[in-house]
């Protein structure tokens, strides 16, 4: 019988994610915000949900572009808008479009659903504001690593309730899509993500276990009708990742739900593409080749 997962309070939670924090500054100094080695210009937008910092890309170029926004991943509780930075600008050549890369407030000091109404007001803002970006509001598409998948998926299902995006195309890369389901009943392939590290993060992103079954934090938890609206989606899943199980089963039930998905599973570890690899190459291209499909090639 699998031990059960410990219960913390809010307090532990943020006391422990801290330590987490300054342990991982130290060691990967990418996931903070460094304004040294940033290359996407900071800036701050007026939303809904207040201000709301947020990395650009190819801001300065007269055409009038589709928009790529961007949710970095870490479990909702850690990393910054600079760990993706190094690819934002390479997403921006590629697929020939502006990007606005969102640095989102971290759990456990923010829980759900305060990361993902932010992120759902900054597509909405860029929505509103084109000629603020010198894009085309008719081709938006969003995406995101790990969590940032998961934050992706989340403003599709927001969408099928609100319809005010118009969302072009969607990327979930790697991404935990059952937040409910307690980590020790998951797969776990040498190099998966620790029990308990999951343990820890999924209460930091909402401290009740029944309240994470919403499929707005658990998107496998979505019935068909909320899926119908997804616009097509790239997925994205790796074969020693402890989510692939559940982003594969997601994929299938867009498929059933009538989403044209695209799916790819690389033979590969849990955050695999933030590092140069071919395996990381490939999935980028793809991310490229997703979006030049869907916001410059459809008709």
């Amino acid at each position: 019988m699998a031990k059960q997962a410990k219960l913390y309070t809010n307090e532990q939670l943020i006391r422990k994610v801290r330590r987490i924090r300054a342990f991982m500054s130290l060691l990967a100094p990418s996931m903070t915000k460094n304004s040294k080695n940033r290359v996407g210009p900071e800036v701050f937008l007026d939303t809904e949900e207040g201000l709301v910092r947020v990395l650009t890309y190819n801001m300065e170029n007269p055409q009038r572009l589709p928009l790529f926004v961007n949710m970095h991943g870490s479990g909702f509780v850690m990393g910054s808008a600079e760990m993706d930075d190094p690819f934002m600008g390479r997403i921006a050549e590629g697929a020939d479009v502006k990007v606005i890369n969102i640095d989102y407030s971290l759990a456990p000091e923010h829980q759900f659903p305060k990361a993902l109404n932010e992120c759902y007001s900054v597509v909405k803002y860029a929505k509103e504001h084109p000629d603020e970006f010198g894009i085309d509001p008719d081709k938006i598409a969003i995406g995101g690593q790990s969590a940032g998948g998961n934050l992706t998926a989340a403003i599709c299902l927001l969408e099928n309730e609100r319809n005010q995006l118009g969302l072009s195309c969607a990327v979930l890369d790697y991404p935990p899509l059952d937040i409910f389901t307690d980590a020790s009943e998951k797969p776990h392939p040498k190099g998966a993500i620790p029990v308990f590290m999951s343990r820890l993060f999924d209460p930091c992103y909402l401290n009740d276990k029944d309240g994470r079954k919403n499929s707005l934090i658990s998107p496998v938890y979505a019935d068909a009708e909320q899926l119908k609206s997804f616009p097509p989606t790239l997925v994205i899943t790796a074969s020693r990742d402890s989510l692939c199980e559940e982003g594969e089963k997601f994929k299938d039930m867009l498929v059933s739900a009538g989403v044209e998905v695209t799916h790819r599973r690389f033979e590969a570890m849990h955050g695999f593409n933030l590092k140069a690899s071919q395996n990381s190459d490939e999935s980028w291209q793809m991310i490229i080749d997703h979006l030049r499909k869907h916001l410059h090639d459809a008709v």
